[in-house]
């Protein structure tokens, strides 16, 4: 498969439900993701500040194509609340061929 029909999975985390909402719409908006699919409340622990924390998150699961990966990457961290965000992309290494051609349309 060529690199422009490769398809990537990517995954950011935000504190509310709200905030999840509202970057979803922006990236399906902006034709950067053709779902989001958001789970929640989880549990997160990590460590941050020197400090083992404990939070509830929202997490979207983004499903868009690896030719969108780079704007996606950079709308994420300028429209996301958090200061350092997470953000991983992970390739899908197979799909159907209905939903691949079908992302591909939405996020070119």
């Amino acid at each position: 498969m060529e690199q422009t029909q490769s398809l990537v999975l990517v995954i950011t985390t935000v504190e509310t439900a709200s905030d999840a909402g509202v970057l979803s719409r922006a990236l399906v908006g902006l034709s950067l993701a053709a779902c989001v699919q958001i789970d929640g409340p989880i549990t997160s622990h990590y460590r941050w500040a020197g400090e083992v924390q404990q939070s509830s998150e929202f997490r979207l699961m983004i499903k868009s194509s690896l030719s969108a990966w780079p704007e996606l990457r950079d709308q994420i961290a300028k429209l996301h609340p958090y200061d350092e965000p997470e953000i991983i992309m992970t390739f899908i290494d197979d799909s159907s061929e209905g939903y691949r051609n079908w992302v591909i349309d939405q996020t070119t």
